[in-house]
């Protein structure tokens, strides 16, 4: 077995059946991680009118590179889940609302390449799987692949601090890697 196939196998399961393994990274309560490595856009270059228009709070688009997957992007409890596996809900124990929405209009595929882990109510610790996602799925049946990350009570809070960054930029973007803090969440 070479190299790569015993690095791969860290992440993906040979058993469809299987959750992928748990990510690590050092956490802050008032700060929300990257769910996944990718690049980064603002919500308003994405294009979905609501989610531009910042109706789904303040956050960032993430272009998604590597595994298709979403990891828990702080400790909290999942508050919204549905039965299309496209997006999910969770609140941290501070209060924070966020929403994960992977691609644009894929609540048309209806489930068809979403995987969900968790169920409404679990708590989660950052870096647990949430949700596989087949982005060559999303991106052959039309849609935009990129995953939204926003807090949906951003008016609760006396300041969101956009801190995404990377010393690495694709097209003058940064490209962050999972576990990477990207929202402050000041009180």
């Amino acid at each position: 077995m070479g190299l790569w196939s015993k690095v791969k196998n860290v992440f993906v399961s040979a058993n469809d059946d299987e959750t992928p393994q748990k990510a690590t990274f050092t956490t802050r309560e008032d700060t929300v991680y990257a769910p996944c490595s990718g690049v980064l856009v603002s919500v308003q270059e994405v294009h979905d009118e609501i989610i531009s228009s910042g109706l789904f709070g303040e956050g960032y688009g993430i272009l998604p590179v590597g595994l298709d997957c979403i990891y828990a992007p702080c400790d909290a409890r999942v508050t919204a889940t549905n039965v299309t596996n496209h997006s999910i809900g969770l609140t941290t124990e501070s209060g924070i609302e966020i929403l994960i929405h992977i691609g644009v209009d894929t609540v048309k595929m209806n489930g068809k390449g979403f995987k969900r882990f968790v169920h409404a109510n679990d708590n989660v610790k950052a870096g647990t799987p949430l949700i596989a996602f087949d982005s060559l799925g999303i991106e052959s049946a039309g849609y935009e692949n990129v995953i939204v990350i926003t807090v949906t009570n951003a008016d609760k809070f006396s300041h969101i601090d956009l801190v995404g960054e990377s010393g690495t930029l694709v097209g003058g973007r940064p490209l962050v890697k999972l576990g990477d803090p990207i929202l402050h969440v000041s009180r």
